[in-house]
């Protein structure tokens, strides 16, 4: 439905509390193969490293980004015939399918076993574009006013800590519970989807009343797409969410690793839990706090106080990893702290950059905007995730077969994976955190400079 947005660009708490619970789908969908695949392939499987993060490295990238350009073009060109929020009950119907699908590896040859997982990993990324490049992109659309979108922003983050809590602490303590066999990683597969199929609903739900603005011109083309990345303020925001992306891929992905080896955790799925727990609440406590930090700082300088805070603490975390384990959950919780301070303010920018488009040309290109920041994200944390994580682990000596059968790995490996989990991380944020530093306006807000 198209006509006046909301009066003075404002919704119902109930609305955005609702329609941003959607962002647990899309946190479970991101997080699932980020913190638990690689680990899953590697030593449960017993694919070596390089080989498995190539397997997930290829569809994220390739496939994911045709299905974002393709979902974004689409859904910016069919407002009228297709609802952009509709989007989400497609995402719903194969959600639960792709996530099963993913984890559920044969036990096969090693060539055989590569294969499934690029063919079940690809449909995985088109189900991932169906629903999370036109929930981004109706963010934008449901509220004219920036102070709102913030807030709006701060409730999709609220969620994500929910999400977190989910996806990354109680389905891998089930797994641990289940016996971290190949059936238990199925069987939280299974409840995942299902979460993420609930989510997506409730969202659609919350808005599928509410009206937006409609858009004065609907010309779109590939090279339409395209041209967004010449609007100044969006294109520093994708290279600030690159960097960003590729050191949050990485770190995730060498977490379990980092848990079980430098820490030396039998229970590390548990251990994995516990700490994404911790740092979920933390992430749902703080966000109205970003929130006040983002009106009184701006959000440039909030945006900086939470790189810098995660920088510092990834340095700490990952030299701590031998110590006592209350130093281990002090980080997380500060983890959470920080992390959503820089990714509420990140997508707070990311809705003024969209709606200052649309004042600018009269062309609502949200979907396209959006599909571009999706493919960045996921192309980063596959990046990151996979060949930068993988690599990093390869080059140290990690060895696949030795983790499967329980085999201590050498001080090298070690090492590696000390410095995937935080050096290598806290590098790039300090790219992207120079980035909008020098960038974006001290007091940006409802406009980015041009």
């Amino acid at each position: 439905m198209h006509g006046a947005a909301p009066q003075g660009g404002l919704l119902r708490t109930r609305t955005k509390a609702l329609y941003s619970f959607g962002n647990v789908g899309n946190q479970l969908f991101r997080d699932a193969p980020m913190i638990l695949l690689l680990y899953y392939l590697t030593s449960i499987v017993g694919i070596p490293p390089a080989i498995a993060g190539a397997a997930i490295f290829v569809p994220k990238v390739i496939v994911g980004a045709l299905s974002d350009f393709t979902v974004g073009v689409v859904s910016d060109r069919n407002l009228h015939r297709f609802a952009r929020r509709n989007w989400l009950l497609v995402g719903a119907v194969l959600a639960p399918f792709a996530m099963i699908a993913t984890f559920f590896v044969p036990n096969a040859a090693m060539s055989t076993q590569v294969g499934y997982v690029v063919v079940a990993f690809s449909f995985y990324m088109v189900t991932f574009a169906s629903f999370s490049v036109p929930f981004l992109a109706h963010f934008s659309e449901i509220s004219s006013d920036p102070q709102e979108r913030t807030v709006l922003m701060a409730w999709k983050h609220a969620w994500t800590g929910a999400g977190l809590l989910l996806g990354s602490a109680l389905v891998p303590w089930l797994i641990h519970e289940l016996g971290a066999d190949r059936g238990a990683y199925v069987t939280g597969a299974a409840l995942l989807g299902g979460i993420t199929a609930i989510s997506l609903v409730t969202a659609w739900n919350a808005v599928r009343k509410v009206q937006v603005v409609a858009p004065l011109e609907r010309d779109l083309s590939l090279r339409g797409l395209l041209a967004t990345l010449t609007f100044r303020p969006f294109r520093v925001l994708c290279l600030s969410a690159a960097a960003m992306t590729v050191a949050a891929g990485t770190c995730s992905a060498a977490m379990a690793f980092f848990i079980t080896y430098n820490m030396g955790r039998t229970d590390a799925l548990v251990q994995l839990g516990i700490l994404v727990a911790i740092a979920g609440c933390v992430v749902m406590a703080v966000s109205p706090l970003w929130v006040a930090a983002a009106k009184v700082l701006g959000k440039r300088n909030a945006y900086l106080v939470g790189a810098l805070g995660h920088v510092i603490t990834l340095i700490v975390w990952s030299n701590a990893g031998a110590g006592p384990i209350w130093v281990t959950y002090v980080c997380s919780g500060c983890v959470g702290l920080f992390n959503s301070g820089w990714g509420l303010i990140a997508l707070s920018l990311l809705t003024d950059a969209m709606a200052q488009a649309r004042a600018e040309t009269g062309r609502d290109t949200a979907g396209s905007f959006a599909a571009i920041w999706s493919i960045i994200e996921k192309a980063g944390i596959a990046l990151g995730g996979t060949l930068i994580a993988s690599s990093i682990l390869a080059i140290g000596g990690f060895d696949s077969a030795a983790a499967k059968r329980g085999i201590a790995q050498s001080a090298e490996a070690i090492d590696a994976i000390r410095y995937a989990f935080g050096i290598v991380p806290a590098a790039l944020m300090c790219i992207a955190a120079l980035i909008i530093w020098r960038c974006v306006p001290a007091r940006g807000g409802a406009a980015l400079a041009h």
